[in-house]
């Protein structure tokens, strides 16, 4: 195989796993399965779409305050799309289109945002070390204060 062939490949690769990794968040989350597809010292700023309080913060807390109220949903779903993806060796970023839906009985908020990603290469495969969610829409009312109130009761019981 060419060596040109060769760099081809290798980029496809490369392409093919960051896209699973950063679909890969969204669908453990979904079914709440351990998510793992973040570096240690992963930086978060989900600020556009939950408030200021989201805006670039550690991993863990932003794993924390997602247990505050993501319980709280009867459901949701995310779907992850329309990828642009750079590699530059053991570095990459990434730009997709996300759409995420969270129910409450028969209420419906449905929103979706521009995902920016950069990601890290490790023994382990890529793993994201930034991840920021820019709203571009929202439709029905945001539901994160009702699924709080949800949680709140379901933790004094």
């Amino acid at each position: 195989m060419d060596s040109q062939l060769q760099e081809q490949l290798v980029n496809l690769l490369d392409r093919i796993a960051i896209q699973d990794t950063i679909c890969a968040v969204t669908l453990h989350s979904d079914l709440n399965e351990p998510v793992r597809q973040y570096s240690r010292d992963a930086v978060i700023d989900y600020s556009s779409v939950t408030g200021p309080e989201f805006a670039n913060i550690s991993i863990q807390d932003h794993r924390d305050n997602l247990m505050k109220f993501l319980p709280g949903f009867d459901r949701r779903q995310h779907q992850v799309t329309n990828f642009e993806i750079t590699v530059n060796g053991d570095e990459a970023s990434a730009r997709s289109q996300a759409r995420a839906v969270h129910f409450i009985g028969e209420e419906c908020w449905d929103i979706g945002a521009v995902y920016t990603h950069t990601l890290r290469r490790t023994l382990n495969g890529w793993r994201i070390v930034y991840q920021k969610a820019d709203l571009v829409y929202q439709t029905g009312e945001s539901l994160i204060e009702v699924a709080k109130a949800r949680v709140s009761t379901q933790r004094k019981r």
